[in-house]
């Protein structure tokens, strides 16, 4: 496939693999990139800069194809002196793309800019979309109500802000939220993006940072099965509808503090539960595509079968007009 996202990444599809932090680390991502996609490994997700390094070696032995890392610009999480340190090993390491979240990446674009990487940034509405386009930008990643992770707190469905910023942005755009087969891939070029971008659609592989657990577990969820926690924050975050996700909203309405909050919603304590078996005491971020992901499959075919789907639907359309 050719699309301004294929030929600006240097990649076969355009699809790109949303950073999962703790979860895809570079098997998954690698195995993405090697697919004929982009992966990306969330560069936050290790302790030190030493430790990100090590990460980005084991990519370069991996895969010879294009990939990325992501830099967490959220403030409350990363202080700006750490988030540059981290960019700097970027630089040094070679990485050639990188997508930035979290925040407005106008102060933190310009180093990565300056070495000649690409900048891929997410966004949740049209006017963060413009403002992430005037900072400097190559590509942006719009989100759709229906993501995983931090779909934003306006709720607007995928398909507007899709179209809307294919229409109002010069820089090319890809779909992001409950998008996980060549269907969906269809249904998001035809309005007008170029590319997507794909998490929950690589929770239920063998090569994601998951236990066992986690992967049956998700293929259960059903598509109305998923909450949304920390709004009380201004930082919603969609998960699967479970005993922890309850608990978290239970504290939020009896109006807990963001220190009060922290050992429910701490990144790392809810991968240890989710590592250890332990599903009702993790919080798991899914979108709504997961209640149409139904067996677990490997990266190579899941892409398989996207493909075979896109072909699909491609020609039912022609069957259509014809």
């Amino acid at each position: 496939m050719k699309t301004r996202v294929t030929e600006l990444l240097g990649i076969d599809y355009p699809i790109i693999q949303g950073a999962m932090q703790y979860m895809s680390l570079a098997e998954l991502a690698a195995a993405v990139s090697n697919a004929g996609g982009l992966g990306i490994v969330p560069a936050m997700a290790f302790p030190t800069t030493d430790d990100l390094r090590q990460e980005i070696n084991k990519m370069k032995a991996l895969t010879t194809k294009p990939f990325g890392f992501n830099i967490s610009l959220v403030p409350e999480v990363v202080i700006p002196e750490l988030i540059f340190d981290y960019i700097q090993v970027l630089i040094e390491e070679g990485v050639q793309i990188v997508e930035t979240s979290g925040q407005r990446p106008a102060e933190f674009i310009k180093p990565l800019k300056d070495a000649g990487i690409k900048v891929i940034h997410k966004v949740t509405t049209v006017r963060h979309a413009k403002a992430a386009e005037a900072d400097g930008a190559d590509i942006i990643s719009v989100i759709g109500m229906e993501g995983g992770g931090h779909p934003g707190s306006s709720q607007v469905a995928g398909q507007i802000l899709w179209a809307k910023a294919a229409e109002e942005l010069s820089v090319p755009v890809l779909a992001g939220g409950g998008i996980v087969d060549g269907k969906g891939i269809y249904a998001a070029l035809a309005l007008g993006v170029d590319g997507v971008l794909m998490s929950t659609r690589f929770a239920a592989t063998p090569e994601v940072n998951a236990s066992d657990a986690y992967r049956e577990a998700v293929l259960s969820v059903p598509e109305y099965g998923t909450v949304l926690t920390m709004t009380s924050l201004n930082n919603a975050m969609r998960v699967a509808n479970n005993a922890r996700a309850q608990e978290i909203l239970k504290a939020e309405a009896e109006g807990a503090t963001i220190k009060e909050l922290m050992p429910l919603i701490s990144g790392k304590s809810n991968f240890e539960a989710m590592m250890g078996g332990r599903l009702d005491e993790a919080q798991l971020s899914v979108g709504q595509g997961i209640g149409r992901i139904d067996k677990i499959q490997t990266v190579s075919e899941v892409f398989e079968e996207i493909k075979q789907d896109f072909l699909h639907v491609h020609q039912r359309m022609n069957v259509l007009l014809s």
